[in-house]
C-alpha cells in the first residue's frame, strides 16, 4: 500500500482527527495559507465572492474554506438555511463564479 493509500485509510478511520486535521478538510487550506495565492493573483479573496454566494443561497453563512489545488482552487462556503439544513455553495476561486449549490 502506497503512502497515499495509507493516508486515505487513516482519514477514513478518523486517525487524522487526533492531529487536529478533520477528514473533510484534507484537501483544503487555511485562509491564512491562501493569502499568498491572493497576493499573487492566483485566486480572488473570499470576501470578494461572498456576495455571489449569498445571492445563490438563502441562510446564514457559517464557514468558508479554500479547497482544491493549482488550477482548481474553489471556495466552499457553508450556510445554515432557514429550514435548519446545511447548504454549501462551491465557488471558482479564480473567477468568483458560483459553480454549484448542495
Amino acid at each position: 500500500m502506497g503512502w497515499r493509500s495509507s493516508w486515505a485509510v487513516a482519514l477514513m478511520f478518523g486517525l487524522a482527527s487526533a492531529s487536529g486535521v478533520r477528514a473533510a478538510d484534507a484537501a483544503c487550506v487555511s485562509l491564512a495559507e491562501a493569502r499568498p495565492l491572493v497576493q499573487a493573483g492566483t485566486i480572488v479573496p473570499l470576501v470578494s465572492v461572498l456576495g455571489a454566494a449569498r445571492r445563490a443561497v438563502k441562510g446564514e453563512m457559517i464557514d468558508g474554506d479554500l479547497c482544491g489545488g493549482p488550477g482548481n482552487y474553489r471556495y466552499v462556503v457553508t450556510f445554515l438555511g432557514p429550514d435548519g439544513k446545511v447548504i454549501r455553495a462551491t465557488i471558482n476561486a479564480k473567477t468568483g463564479e458560483v459553480v454549484g449549490v448542495k
